[in-house]
């Protein structure tokens, strides 16, 4: 695979990643708020 490909892919990746993460982590948080609440 061309190294320039890989490396935007890689990135791609890591945005995803990163916006699963902040999604996935809202609910968790809403949730930890209501039980403390």
């Amino acid at each position: 695979m061309d190294a320039i490909v890989s490396k935007k892919v890689h990135v791609e990746y890591q945005k995803e990643l990163f916006m699963f993460k902040q999604i996935s982590t809202i609910p968790l948080l809403l949730l930890q708020m209501y039980e403390v609440g």
